[in-house]
């Protein structure tokens, strides 16, 4: 502004100038107030937000005559260049063209305009049916599936809302770049009619104007009516949060304690009068609530459906391939294959394996959802049943079926206290009688412990009669009105039961797949699986049994209903945080710190094994390296999992690192000989001078190494022992390695012949007969050596190489077969002499000593 209105500050303003520089500062202050309501106008909050309260207004940053300067100034506005109005203009127009093109095309607005009705709709009747059924007293069973109903609505109503505030976001970035785009080009049409631009460029501009402002309006409606859907959208969820208030305080109120009568006795005259009021609809719609449920959870995770029938089909694609290998090794080797009897129903097995699958599928999925799911899997369970326990068994198993149906009959009528009641109790006295007929029952006992009289028959029995005194407790329970108590104790028999089957329904198919994988395909054919089959198969069948009973424990809660109970005692057992001073430390930081360091010792474990089974024997390692590689694998494993328990245990690296720092010359000076020790250990590692089974020599020392370890090595002597040696003796004393390079041995054997022996026939004696021994190495060759002179004849030497293993015994057995081969070739060995002499009275006239020779 300045810059145009120059000449008024020299004194001169000519009429034209003047003129000029009052339009332009007049387009500026409107074009720069426009800008400034615009950025207000997006500022502000919905008006479903209510009020703005003084605390969330903004305040000044300062107050006096300086305020306004610590404000950031306006950016100034360019008009634009003349030469570049055409160019501009037309892309103006095409990103005008594009956003109402993306408007139209954009249809996540309107699938929320259209689908929020119905919701609303739901949302008004079910608030009245839900009112009158929390009046009712309903069950714990009733009031998770109207949790279940109104959570699911409510999650429905967020994901709109989170769409909603999307596409909001969106239409302000466009509604802010239009409305740059409005005050750049208001100030272009004032620059152009001052500075007498051609008319035709002026009505472009104008043009481009109309255009901009065109898209801005339409935006802006559209983020007027985004904002008021939002705000419909967002008193539903209120609505809903209000709803399932009062039905987690009815929860509450319902989970007194267990001994608190909370229904009606069976006799009493207004069960008879609640029983049969409304029966019919009440029925009807429950039913049809906990299929619509059903059908509106399933409808948003249309990605799961799909995943768990992938599941299925893989499943059957393994299941039906193992059934036919398994009936070709039937055909072909005489006796039944290991998990013969899983692969006969494959379609069974699968759908079990798929039921098992899905609480990793569908987290958190509603009662209905899961009544449903197990109603649809019960027949399979029932045939792979029939397939794995003995026919005796099948009344059993049929009856659980039977008692199951019944029971998620019985959930269909927890909107109905009282008819839950006498479903329940019926349920009840029926299961009481199939038990006392299975007690009676000799056949069913001789099926399930195969012998007359055993400890598995006594203590079935023992678990039949339990279940029929907690049975016949719920029934006493239920018809004095104790409902909670009487579903409790009904749920811990047939959840309970119904659990236990299933999951050993699942774990002999998993048995079984693992078995199969074992014995065919590549698996088969590694070394690790051949020598170690068997304890492949029963460690994965032990982790098999242990997932399977923590998985039992685990539906028993939940169907006893403490299992977030539970679940919330065993967190704030865990969040138990013991602080003094600056150490802080809780149960669960110790427990991940203890599974952590359990963690890399079992990979660890499972490495080396797999090295030392499969990867060293198809390799060219030696028994040395091989070692040295393990060892240091798990020196880095084990150093690794440390270090990540420290970190779970809630401990700054950083601080570990202080302290390491600071106490390593403590550590220096006072575990020198441990850190010295644990350094010769990683040097003789790496080094590879000695290996774990070498036989070596260091001072009085001799023996084969068992183990390098940390601080000190394991020596085995040829005498039986087993000695500590501390690892830095091998780096700091002279140590001699028989089997560095090799395992070649030079055993000598000396020997004196008679003067008078043919040599030549010696030295041929000797070396025939070392070469004749079939443990004395043909390379190097046996050499026989004359070592010189001796009292009472000559010497001979035999070197003959051979392992270091064997060099006793081809030591003893080489001096016995010499002194054969000599013997068998008359040559004398020369035994030690010695010459007395006697003098005698003689001697002393001058006579000469009598010599006699002894040897």
């Amino acid at each position: 502004m300045a810059e145009w209105s120059w000449p008024m500050a020299r004194g001169y303003a000519p009429p034209g100038h003047a003129v000029a520089a009052a339009l332009r500062c007049l387009i500026a202050v409107v074009a720069l107030s426009g800008t400034a309501m615009a950025s207000a106008e997006t500022a502000l909050p919905p008006a479903s937000a209510g009020p703005v309260s003084a605390q969330s207004a903004p305040v000044p940053a300062a107050a006096g005559p300086g305020a306004q300067q610590s404000a950031p100034p306006s950016p100034p506005v360019v008009p634009i260049p003349v030469p570049e109005i055409a160019q501009r203009a037309e892309d103006v127009v095409a990103l005008a063209r594009q956003s109402a093109d993306r408007l139209a095309a954009d249809s996540r607005v309107q699938d929320v305009e259209n689908r929020l009705p119905e919701a609303s709709e739901w949302i008004r009747a079910r608030l009245v049916a839900t009112t009158e059924a929390l009046h009712a007293s309903p069950s714990e069973g009733a009031l998770t599936n109207l949790t279940d109903s109104w959570t699911l609505m409510r999650g429905r109503l967020a994901d709109w809302n989170q769409t909603l505030t999307r596409v909001a976001i969106e239409l302000d970035r466009e509604l802010s770049q239009f409305e740059t785009l409005r005050v750049a080009w208001s100030v272009s049409h004032v620059e152009g009619a001052v500075s007498s631009v051609p008319a035709p460029v002026l009505e472009r501009i104008s043009a481009t104007l109309t255009a901009i402002v065109l898209a801005r309006d339409r935006i802006a409606g559209r983020r007027a009516h985004v904002l008021l859907l939002q705000d419909r959208v967002v008193k539903e969820m209120a609505r809903c949060d209000d709803v399932l208030g009062k039905i987690a305080h009815a929860r509450g109120q319902a989970l007194g304690p267990i001994l608190t009568r909370d229904s009606v006795p069976i006799w009493s005259p207004e069960a008879r009068v609640l029983v049969f009021r409304d029966l019919g609809q009440r029925l009807r719609r429950s039913f049809r609530d906990a299929t619509e449920l059903a059908r509106q959870y399933l409808a948003g995770q249309a990605a799961r459906v799909l995943f768990q029938v992938a599941v299925f089909v893989v499943a059957l694609g393994l299941l039906g391939r193992a059934r036919t290998r398994v009936r070709q090794r039937e055909a072909n080797e005489p006796g039944e294959p290991p998990g013969a009897p899983v692969f006969e129903a494959p379609i069974s097995a699968a759908l079990v394996v798929t039921l098992l699958a899905m609480p990793s599928i569908y987290l958190r999925a509603p009662r209905a959802v899961t009544n449903l799911v197990a109603l649809l899997y019960l027949a399979p369970v029932v045939l792979m049943a029939r397939q794995l326990l003995p026919p005796g068994l099948f009344p059993a198993v049929y009856a659980l079926a039977s008692f199951f149906l019944v029971d998620r009959v019985r959930e269909l009528c927890a909107e109905i206290p009282v008819l839950e009641q006498r479903v329940f109790l019926v349920e009840m006295i029926f299961g009481i009688a199939f038990l006392a007929l299975a007690l009676r029952s000799e056949r069913l006992m001789a099926a399930a412990s195969g012998q007359p009289a055993s400890r598995s028959r006594r203590m079935l029995g023992w678990v039949l009669w339990g279940d029929m005194a907690v049975l016949a407790g719920a029934v006493a329970a239920g018809a004095l009105g104790y409902m909670r108590l009487a579903r409790s104790l009904g749920t811990l028999v047939l959840a309970s039961s119904y659990a236990a089957l299933v999951l050993y329904a699942g774990v002999r198919i998993g048995d079984g797949l693992w078995t199969f994988v074992l014995r065919t395909g590549p698996a088969a054919r590694l070394r690790m699986v051949e020598r170690h089959r068997e304890l492949l198969q029963r460690r994965v069948g032990q982790a098999l049994r242990w997932l399977a009973v923590g998985t039992w424990v685990y539906f028993i809660l939940v169907g006893l209903g403490v299992a977030g109970a539970v679940g919330s005692a065993v967190g704030t057992a865990l969040n138990a945080r013991y602080a003094r001073g600056s150490v802080s430390l809780s149960l669960g930081d110790v427990v991940a710190f203890g599974l952590t360091v359990c963690a890399a010792f079992l990979v660890s474990s499972f490495v080396r094994f797999v090295l030392r089974e499969e990867i060293y024997p198809r390799t060219r390692l030696a028994q040395g390296q091989s070692y040295a590689l393990s060892s240091l694998l798990h020196y880095a494993v084990i150093l690794v999992g440390f270090l990540l328990a420290v970190s779970a245990l809630g401990v700054d690296l950083t601080r570990v690192t202080i302290l390491a720092g600071a106490f390593g010359v403590g550590i220096g000076i006072g575990l020198q000989n441990v850190v010295a020790n644990f350094v010769a250990g990683v040097i003789l590692l790496l080094e590879q001078r000695v290996h774990v089974g070498d036989s070596i020599e260091a001072g009085d020392l001799q023996g084969e190494v068992q183990e390098i370890g940390f601080r000190a090595s394991t020596v085995r002597t040829w005498r039986g022992g087993e000695v500590i040696v501390p690892n830095s003796r091998f780096t700091s004393e002279r140590v001699t390695n028989w089997t560095l390079s090799d395992r070649k041995y030079r055993v000598e054997l000396n020997m004196t012949v008679a003067y008078a022996a043919d040599t030549a026939q010696v030295l041929e004696v000797l070396r025939k007969t070392a070469e004749a021994h079939p443990q004395v190495l043909a390379e190097p060759r046996p050499l026989v050596v004359c070592t010189g002179f001796r009292d009472s004849g000559l010497g001979f030497e035999l070197r003959a190489w051979t392992r270091v293993e064997d060099a006793d015994v081809v030591r003893s057995e080489l001096a016995l077969a010499v002194h054969t081969a000599l013997v068998a070739a008359r040559i004398e060995l020369a035994l030690p002499q010695r010459e007395v002499h006697i003098w005698s009275a003689r001697s002393e006239a001058g006579d000469l000593p009598r010599q006699q020779s002894s040897p």
